[in-house]
């Protein structure tokens, strides 16, 4: 189990990512989420990736590293989403996209719950 102030720290990252998704799936435009997405790589890096790991037991260490490669892996890749959205012209591709950035966006929530010991069904 997580200590409280690390939990405290990925459930405020949750909230944040379920802002994100909520404006996603709303429709915000491209650039709004260009910024909001330059923001949840901001807090990531530096509210929870500075989080002190030495307090943890070795095995949860390991576990949290583990989201925390994923969690930055799918950060990068939700950038990418974006700027594709962006740059779509086509209707049909502009809603892939869209769909691809709140499906990502679910995948990070999920990894978020997974680490608060909620369990990974559909977010």
């Amino acid at each position: 189990m997580l200590p409280v102030f690390h939990q405290q720290r990925y459930w405020e990252f949750k909230q944040v990512l379920e802002r994100v998704r909520e404006r996603a799936n709303a429709g915000a435009d491209g650039a709004t989420l260009t910024s909001e997405v330059s923001d949840l790589q901001h807090f990531f890096e530096h509210q929870i990736l500075s989080l002190d790991a030495s307090e943890l037991l070795p095995v949860i260490e390991q576990r949290v590293q583990s989201y925390q490669v994923e969690i930055n892996k799918q950060l990068r890749l939700l950038g990418m989403d974006v700027m594709f959205l962006q740059a779509a012209r086509q209707a049909d591709t502009r809603s892939q996209r869209w769909g691809q950035v709140s499906d990502r966006l679910s995948v990070l929530i999920r990894y978020c719950d997974g680490l608060l010991g909620k369990p990974e069904g559909p977010a």
